[in-house]
């Protein structure tokens, strides 16, 4: 049977490209609330988009207004940073036939396939579709006879090294001298992860990230302010972490153990170091309480992805509340 969230995957699918309003109808009219969906839904459009994205089922893009828009991703067989036989997950678009189609094909090339549904971990997340063989060439082949790419190099791997810095991406913002807006503003907070009502003067000491919401509340602009007078326009998942950085602060943990690693679900993570880190297991990350608004728990991540990101980040790996414990 399928699940709510492999239904939302069809849908995208279907469209390929889907503007933002259709992509909100879809998750409306599939997310009926429930006791595992919030009684309004619609605050957790965003969520939605970047758990798909960050799965690697669909990429959310900017339609050149400002306005986002879902473009779901080509079929392909991510590898899995694992030891033991050869793994791969199904990412990208898929249809209610998609199954079937991939079950006769392992048949006929001794590829072992597994589909699990995810919806008890997140609600809006599709099933999860393992395929392992017993060398990379059984999967190639595989891969080939669906149409569907593969490549034996982990994508973890890839997008993780690939993933931008902090440096580079502070270098590539075209820093400015101009006027502060005169838009209502919140000024992020790193002790406490959030933004909060701005206090006058700004602040001239370290980098500031200031959240500007217009009036008529129909526009907002993240803005990173330099002790020089200095700022940018930014990505605000970018900008808290270079805040983060500049105050010495770290919030990643890394359990070396479980293979897990803990982020704050106030400071989501840029685009490609989520992907990396989910694709690492093709599982969505799981809510755990914390401070705040709790955790988002990545599993099976191997520890030098981990601090290849961390340190891209400007984060120093730390160890989570299980390795304090095994310590001890």
């Amino acid at each position: 049977m399928h699940s709510r969230g492999d239904m939302l995957l069809y849908a995208v699918s279907a469209r390929r490209d889907a503007a933002w309003s259709s992509f909100s109808d879809a998750v409306d009219a599939i997310f009926t609330p429930d006791e595992r969906v919030g009684g309004d839904v619609r605050h957790v459009r965003y969520a939605v988009a970047t758990l798909g994205d960050s799965l690697g089922h669909w990429d959310v893009a900017d339609d050149g207004s400002g306005s986002a828009r879902m473009v779901a991703s080509p079929p392909v067989l991510a590898a899995l940073p694992r030891c033991g036989l050869p793994a791969a997950i199904l990412c990208g678009s898929r249809s209610p036939d998609t199954y079937s189609a991939l079950a006769e094909a392992a048949l006929a090339h001794a590829v072992s396939l597994v589909s699990r549904r995810q919806d008890g971990v997140q609600a809006y997340a599709p099933s999860r579709i393992e395929a392992t063989a017993h060398t990379h060439a059984a999967l190639a082949e595989f891969a080939s006879a669906l149409a569907v790419s593969f490549c034996p190099i982990p994508p973890a791997w890839s997008l993780a090294c690939a993933c931008g810095s902090l440096d580079g991406y502070l270098a590539s913002l075209p820093w400015t001298h101009n006027a502060e807006l005169n838009w209502p503003r919140r000024d992020f907070e790193p002790p406490r992860l959030r933004f909060v009502p701005a206090t006058d003067p700004i602040p001239r000491d370290r980098l500031l990230l200031s959240a500007y919401t217009h009036p008529d509340g129909l526009a907002r602009e993240d803005r990173l302010l330099r002790p020089s007078g200095e700022s940018a326009s930014v990505d605000r998942n970018w900008a808290r972490y270079a805040v983060l950085a500049d105050r010495g602060i770290n919030v990643l943990a890394y359990d070396a153990h479980a293979g897990t690693v803990q982020v704050p679900r106030q400071v989501p993570l840029p685009k490609l170091a989520a992907r990396a880190l989910a694709l690492c297991s093709g599982e969505p990350p799981r809510f755990a309480p914390g401070p705040g608004l709790g955790w988002l728990i990545f599993g099976r991540v191997p520890k030098q992805i981990f601090a290849i990101l961390a340190a891209k980040l400007g984060q120093e790996p730390s160890p989570a509340p299980h390795d304090e414990a095994g310590e001890q």
